[in-house]
């Protein structure tokens, strides 16, 4: 992997250039595109970022949508997509960034196509807002941690590779806590969907890490055991996740890890999603029967909440 990173090239403050940071990824840039414009990942991924949350519209790359997420114990920043720009040998999209501790900047990503072999370029500029002088503002460390996410990032994908994830998602105009609730209770799902499980049970609190979750597969015929490996939800945050394992020893044509997402766009406007992940040498006609399954559930979840009300209003 290559890299290259650019700090402030004078002391002149009317010098809009603050520092950029690049590095080379062993990917499309296609399926690139689709991963890093997605910037409510990075909160995801780092421990520093937390509490990331749509203020206006649903994505991190349409033009006029407004976004924030929380740097923990420095600031909170709120962003708006100003452009985005597809081409095949170049892909670019600009942020207006604005901190409340009185630091504005913009940050801008740029894709670039190598054309000698599958990998791109990837780059962050980031500039100084029109009369902002970012009152003690270090280009060398900032320009390091963003060095370090993009590496993190890298390293992340690469692991990908050697899995396949599926995903289905809706979003909920009910409150987040009793959606949330409603969709980690394996017995709701049974009760929507009998004809893909039945005979669920847990051995313990379905909120305990370590509890085990045990189910009849009607499609593969078969009782099929899971732990809870991850859940969280947290007060301070706006996802909540609930993550459970295959184990045991038939555990042929399962995902090996089922994931529940719950994030909050509004207290009455929740944004639903369910992941499966899978070993990548799992046949395609497996994998394409559990996305319709997935699908099918997350159409169940939204409609039997539309039409339970009384259940899911909030208060």
């Amino acid at each position: 992997m290559a890299n290259n990173k650019d700090i402030l090239p004078s002391k002149n403050k009317e010098n809009a250039f603050l520092f950029s940071t690049s590095l080379v990824f062993d990917e499309n840039i296609d399926k690139l595109w689709l991963i890093l414009k997605d910037l409510s990942s990075e909160s995801q991924n780092f421990e520093f970022l937390d509490n990331f949350k749509f203020i206006k519209g649903d994505n991190t790359w349409t033009v006029g949508n407004i976004f924030s997420l929380y740097w923990v114990g420095v600031t909170n920043i709120e962003f708006i997509c100003l452009s985005t720009s597809v081409t095949r040998m170049k892909k670019k999209i600009k942020w207006k960034c604005k901190c409340d501790i009185g630091i504005n900047y913009y940050k801008t990503m740029i894709l670039y196509r190598i054309t000698y072999d599958d990998k791109t370029l990837v780059k962050f500029n980031f500039t100084r807002c029109e009369k902002n002088k970012l009152v003690d503002f270090q280009p060398n460390y900032y320009m390091e941690l963003q060095y370090n996410i993009l590496k993190s990032q890298s390293e992340h994908i690469q692991n990908l590779k050697r899995e396949k994830t599926i995903y289905e998602s809706c979003i909920i105009n009910k409150n987040y806590l009793k959606v949330w609730n409603f969709v980690i209770n394996i017995k709701n799902i049974e009760a929507l969907c009998p004809e893909l499980l039945k005979n669920s049970e847990y051995n313990g609190p379905n909120n305990e890490l370590g509890t085990f979750l045990k189910f009849y597969n009607q499609k593969l015929k078969k009782t099929c055991f899971m732990k809870l490996v991850e859940f969280s939800s947290p007060s301070k945050k706006t996802t909540f996740k609930c993550r459970y394992q295959t184990v045991g020893t038939d555990i042929i044509n399962m995902p090996k890890s089922i994931e529940i997402q719950v994030t909050i766009i509004s207290p009455n406007k929740t944004y639903v999603s369910g992941f499966y992940t899978f070993e990548n040498q799992l046949s395609k006609e497996t994998i394409k029967s559990f996305e319709i399954n997935l699908k099918n559930i997350i159409n169940k979840i939204k409609e039997y909440i539309k039409n339970n009300d009384e259940e899911f209003n909030d208060g």
